[in-house]
């Protein structure tokens, strides 16, 4: 862990006209007035716009769609070109659930996707299915019982599968890890799935062994209907050099999100992406810069999956980085990930160079659960940033008032420099071999830590 960083750092550090580093990358960390044109009331004001419980900007309703089209209008301002890409979804959105297990009420968290109930539920006793593989149903007859299922090994849409073919009416999935578990199906479900903490669903696997009866009650206030969601994509084309060999960088934010105000999660990284956009939008560049603001990553970053499942294999090779921002406006450690821990990523290594620099607090590790999985899948060197911990995570409290500006200026500034700075060498990495998984070829699933 770095020192803590003091406000006025970052100001004072990029104050300087250029900052070398004992780095191994070919150009050192410039800085110069680019940084200043960050302005970071102009993102939290974008903030403001987009995050509001009224508005609420959940995959596939109408709050999501009037989102991109403010994007795409912010960035048609800045003078971006701007496409969209749209796609079949099924939004989903939950208007509460409840269990209650022998009368008592228990913490518990809807799978999205997962079918509703009526309002008196279903009650069924509780029997216990294991990791809910096909053979932990055998021999068992779960006609008209809750299955209650361990997370692990296989997906939980196939968990819930399996439990609905046993003959179970409801499934209760228990974190295998300490905390609350939220998760999707991925795909609309067959049974109603809550999800339990490991000590919950640990609780009741001990009465369940110790030949106790427990029944429970499982409701779930759910709509789904068919519509759409889309990506919104702003390119910014290289402007010296040899143009038509020019690589190209994405920067990618998700900006649907839950049924909140969703100010965190995630109107901050898309807020700041618009701001990032427009500060290089002038710049005149060697590569070419993509900014992509996903839809429907809230529920299995389906955006970013469609973005690159639609790219041919040339296409994904032209890309030389991706660089995602979710969640960047609460926290005071910043988060430097990649997918997989063992990835090799060179704009990862890059970015901990630039933290470093400016002495960020922070933290390097992994995680699949935002839409840089979806391009690390393919074999594209990924760097995912946010700050952390944010206790307002998925709850109504991601208000606009938690938000810190100082937090959306380093961000802002630290991405705009990253960016230009790559976008200005002559000639990038490519994605090495050992990161490529058969370009062109990889199926989408869920990522893991969502999925399983």
């Amino acid at each position: 862990m770095q020192n803590r960083f003091l406000r006025s750092g970052f100001v004072l550090t990029l104050g300087l006209g250029m900052l070398c580093t004992t780095t191994a990358f070919a150009t050192p960390i410039q800085t110069n007035q680019i940084a200043d044109e960050i302005n970071k009331d102009r993102i939290y004001n974008h903030i403001a716009k987009l995050a509001n419980k009224d508005n609420a900007r959940v995959t596939g309703f109408d709050g999501e769609h009037r989102a991109a089209d403010y994007i795409a209008k912010n960035l048609k301002k800045s003078g971006i070109k701007v496409d969209r890409q749209r796609f079949p979804i099924m939004s989903y959105m939950s208007h509460g659930s409840e269990l209650k297990v022998d009368g008592n009420k228990m913490e518990s968290q809807p799978f999205t996707y997962t079918p509703g109930t009526d309002k008196k539920g279903i009650t069924g006793k509780i029997a216990f299915a294991g990791l809910g593989r096909a053979e932990d149903f055998q021999g068992k007859n779960l006609t008209g019982k809750i299955a209650l299922i361990q997370r692990g090994e296989i997906t939980f849409y196939e968990k819930q599968q399996q439990a609905a073919k046993a003959g179970a009416i409801g499934v209760l999935i228990y974190n295998n890890v300490d905390g609350s578990l939220n998760g999707t199906l991925g795909t609309p479900g067959d049974v109603p799935t809550l999800g339990l903490s490991k000590a919950d669903g640990e609780a009741l696997l001990a009465k369940v062994q110790s030949k106790k009866s427990i029944t429970a009650t499982m409701k779930a206030d759910i709509e789904m209907n068919p519509s759409y969601s889309q990506n919104v994509i702003g390119t910014i084309k290289a402007k010296q050099g040899n143009t038509a060999k020019a690589k190209t960088i994405v920067i990618g934010a998700h900006y649907d999100g839950v049924d909140t105000p969703a100010a965190n999660d995630n109107a901050s990284g898309t807020s700041t992406l618009l701001e990032v956009a427009k500060a290089l939008s002038d710049e005149k560049l060697r590569q070419n810069i993509r900014v992509i603001f996903f839809g429907a990553e809230e529920v299995g970053l389906v955006g970013s999956a469609r973005y690159v499942n639609s790219l041919s294999a040339e296409e994904k090779g032209n890309i030389a980085a991706m660089i995602n921002m979710d969640m960047v406006g609460v926290g005071d450690t910043m988060g430097l990930m990649t997918a997989d821990p063992n990835a090799t990523s060179f704009v990862a290594d890059k970015a901990e160079d630039y933290i470093k620099t400016y002495n960020f607090p922070y933290e390097r590790s992994s995680s699949t659960r935002s839409d840089h999985a979806s391009f690390e899948e393919v074999g594209i060197p990924v760097a995912f940033l946010n700050w952390h911990s944010d206790p307002y995570y998925h709850s109504d409290q991601d208000t606009i008032d938690k938000i810190s500006k100082g937090n959306l200026d380093k961000m802002g500034k630290l991405v705009t420099l990253l960016t230009r700075n790559m976008a200005l060498e002559k000639k990038l990495a490519s994605p090495g071999k050992e990161n490529v998984k058969t370009l062109g070829k990889t199926k989408f699933p869920v990522p893991g830590e969502m999925r399983k």
